[in-house]
C-alpha cells in the first residue's frame, strides 16, 4: 500500500519590532553619572602621592567631559586588592551602583579594581545585571559591551598572578629579616613602650609602671580577673586608650617575651593570600628568637617566675570530682583553696559556711568527704578557718625565728673574727641596737613580700646582723661594768631575748605572706597540720582551738 506524503504548510510568523526605548542602552550616546575608583596598595609616601595624583586626574577628566557628571570619587588607600572585605569605599560604590545612583565606573586598570579573579568577575556581573559598566582605561575595556568574558578573565588572572608573585616576594623578604634578627615593633598598641628619637622603641615610664604592677600582682597571687578589675577601678587605660581591660590582654602580656627585651619572630603567619586568615605558628614555619633587642621592663627572673606560675595554675586539678574535665580554675580569693589538702586521701579542702542556730561558722572540709561522705575518706576532720590561720601564723613565726637565729650566729662569728672595737656609751649602744632591730624587721618584711627564694637583701641583712650582734655583746660588757660582775648565763639569756624581739612576729593571717612562703599544708588529724615551706622546711604545727562564745 502506497502512502503519499504532502509538503508541510508554511507557518505564518509576524515580527514585532523592538521598542527602541527598551533596547540595549548605549552608554556612549547618553549623559552618564560617572564614579571613578582609585586604590593604592600600601600607605608609603610614594604610593600616597600616586593616590593623590589619581584623584586629581579623574576629577579633571570628568569635569572636561560635558556628557559626564561626577557622582563622587571612591578611593581606598593602603588597602590590598586581593580582598574587598576591608575596602569600605569599594563596597559602598557597589551598593550605590545597585541602588541606581551610578551609570559607569571608571578605574585605571584591572589590578586597581580587583586582584582576585573570582571576586572581580562576581562584582562585574553584579554591576552588569543593573546596567552599570566598568571601564578599565589601561586595557580599554568596557564590561557592558563585552560579548565574551574570556578576555576579562585572562586580564584578572594576570593581576592575581602578579599579586601572588608580589606576596611571595614580601614573604621571602620578611623571613629573611626574621633570620637576620630584624624585629618589627608596633609601639602604638604595645603597653610600656613608645617611639624614641632614634626611631627605636624606648620605655614609657608611666606605662611601664602599669606593666610592672600587672606582673607583681600576678606573682602576689591575684587572678587575671582580679588584675583587670583593679586596673579598671583605678581608671588605668589600655595601650590604645580604652578604659575596659580584657582578661585575654593580661594573659598575653604575662607571656610576652618582649617585656624582658627579647623578641620571638614569626609567631603567626598568613595561611591564604586572599582570605587573609592568620594562624598561630605551631611548627609549620621556623621561628627566630632575638635576645636583648630593646630595653627590658621586667627582669628575667621575675618573668621566669611568672611563666612557672602560669604553668602551675593551668595544671590545677579539677575543683570537683564530679566535674567532667581535669582542668581546674585558679581562684585568688582564698589562699587555702590551693594549699590545704587532706592527709588521708590527698583531696583538696574546700571552704564551707555552716549556719547553726542562726550563727554562721566558716570551716574547711575535705572535698571527697563533702561529695561522697565516708565512702572514700572516712576520717578527715572538719577544721575551723580561724584555727587554721592561727596554726599557720605560729609555723611562720617559728620559721622566722629559726632563720633569724641562723643569721645571728653567722653574724656573731664574723664580728668576733673581725675583732672590731667599740667605745660607745651604754645609751648610745642601746639606741643603735633599736635602730638595727627596726631595719632588720623591714628587711624581713621585704623578703617575705619578694618571696622565700629572694636573695636581694641577703647581704644587707648579714651586715645588720653582724653589727647588731657586736653591739649586743658590747652592751653586755658595759652593763657588766655598771653592775659589777654578771653571770655569763644571764648575758646569753639577754642575747636570746633580743633575738626573739628582732624576729618581728606575725600576729595576723596575711594571705600575701602565706602565698609567698608556704608550698602546701597537709591535714594530719584534727589537732595538727604539716606545713611545708618553699625553702624545704617542714613544721608539724599543733592546732589550738579558739574560744567561742
Amino acid at each position: 500500500m502506497n502512502i503519499q506524503q504532502t509538503a508541510p504548510t508554511p507557518k505564518l510568523v509576524t515580527m514585532i519590532p523592538a521598542d527602541p526605548q527598551m533596547a540595549e542602552r548605549d552608554l556612549r550616546k547618553k549623559h552618564l553619572r560617572v564614579a571613578p575608583y582609585c586604590r593604592v596598595s600600601t600607605d608609603k609616601e610614594e604610593q600616597l602621592s600616586s593616590y593623590e595624583a589619581q584623584i586629581e586626574y579623574y576629577t579633571e577628566k570628568i569635569d572636561a567631559n560635558p556628557d559626564w557628571t561626577m557622582v563622587r570619587l571612591y578611593a581606598d588607600e593602603g588597602i590590598t586588592g586581593t580582598s574587598a572585605k576591608k575596602r569600605k569605599d569599594f563596597l559602598q560604590m557597589i551598593r550605590d551602583c545597585e541602588r541606581g545612583k551610578i551609570d559607569l565606573v571608571i578605574t585605571k586598570s584591572v589590578s586597581r579594581f580587583c586582584r582576585n579573579t573570582l571576586d572581580g568577575l562576581n562584582y562585574v556581573r553584579r554591576l552588569k545585571r543593573h546596567g552599570v559598566g566598568v571601564y578599565f582605561e589601561k586595557e580599554n575595556v568596557n564590561t557592558l559591551f563585552m560579548d565574551n568574558e574570556m578576555i576579562l578573565t585572562f586580564m584578572m588572572s594576570q593581576a592575581q598572578a602578579e599579586s601572588e608573585s608580589l606576596s611571595g616576594n614580601v614573604k621571602w623578604g620578611h623571613r629573611k629579616n626574621f633570620k637576620d634578627g630584624k624585629v618589627y615593633y608596633h609601639c602604638k598598641n604595645f603597653l610600656g613602650y613608645r617611639w624614641g628619637a632614634d626611631g627605636q622603641p624606648e620605655i614609657d615610664p608611666e606605662q611601664a609602671a602599669v606593666v610592672r604592677r600587672i606582673f607583681s600582682r600576678f606573682l602576689l597571687g591575684h587572678s587575671v580577673r582580679q588584675i583587670t578589675t583593679d586596673l579598671m577601678a583605678d581608671g588605668i587605660k589600655t595601650a590604645t586608650g580604652k578604659t575596659v581591660w580584657h582578661d585575654s590582654v593580661i594573659q598575653k602580656m604575662l607571656c610576652n617575651e618582649k617585656y624582658i627585651g627579647d623578641a620571638l619572630l614569626q609567631k603567626t603567619y598568613i595561611a591564604d593570600l586572599f582570605t587573609r586568615e592568620k594562624r598561630i605558628n605551631n611548627g609549620e614555619l621556623p621561628k627566630y628568637y632575638v635576645h636583648d633587642c630593646h630595653p627590658a621592663i621586667i627582669d628575667r627572673e621575675t618573668f621566669q617566675k611568672v611563666q612557672e606560675e602560669l604553668a602551675r595554675r593551668s595544671s590545677l586539678k579539677k575543683t570537683s570530682s564530679k566535674a567532667k574535665t581535669q582542668l581546674g580554675k585558679y581562684c585568688g580569693k582564698y589562699v587555702l583553696s590551693e594549699l590545704l589538702v587532706c592527709g588521708e586521701c590527698g583531696s583538696p579542702y574546700r571552704r564551707v559556711i555552716w549556719t547553726q542556730k542562726g550563727v554562721k561558722r566558716v570551716v574547711w572540709r575535705c572535698q571527697n568527704r563533702l561529695e561522697h561522705g565516708r565512702k572514700i575518706c572516712k576520717h578527715s576532720p572538719t577544721l575551723d578557718e580561724g584555727d587554721i590561720h592561727d596554726a599557720v601564723i605560729s609555723a611562720m613565726n617559728e620559721l622566722f625565728r629559726t632563720q633569724a637565729a641562723r643569721n645571728a650566729v653567722k653574724a656573731s662569728i664574723s664580728a668576733v673574727l673581725a675583732g672590731e672595737e667599740q667605745t660607745l656609751s651604754l645609751p648610745a649602744v642601746e639606741l643603735q641596737i633599736r635602730n638595727l632591730q627596726e631595719r632588720q624587721l623591714e628587711l624581713f618584711q621585704l623578703i617575705v613580700s619578694a618571696g622565700a627564694d629572694c636573695t636581694d637583701y641577703d647581704e644587707e641583712l648579714r651586715q645588720v646582723n653582724m653589727a647588731k650582734t657586736k653591739l649586743m655583746a658590747k652592751k653586755a660588757e658595759l652593763e657588766k661594768e655598771q653592775r659589777g660582775a654578771a653571770a655569763f648565763e644571764e648575758r646569753l639569756a639577754e642575747l636570746d631575748a633580743e633575738l626573739e624581739q628582732s624576729c618581728g612576729a606575725l600576729t595576723d593571717f596575711d594571705e600575701l605572706t602565706v602565698r609567698q612562703l608556704v608550698s602546701n599544708i597537709k591535714v594530719l588529724d584534727k589537732d595538727s597540720l604539716l606545713i611545708c615551706f618553699k625553702d624545704g622546711t617542714e613544721i608539724t604545727q599543733a592546732m589550738q582551738r579558739r574560744q567561742t562564745a
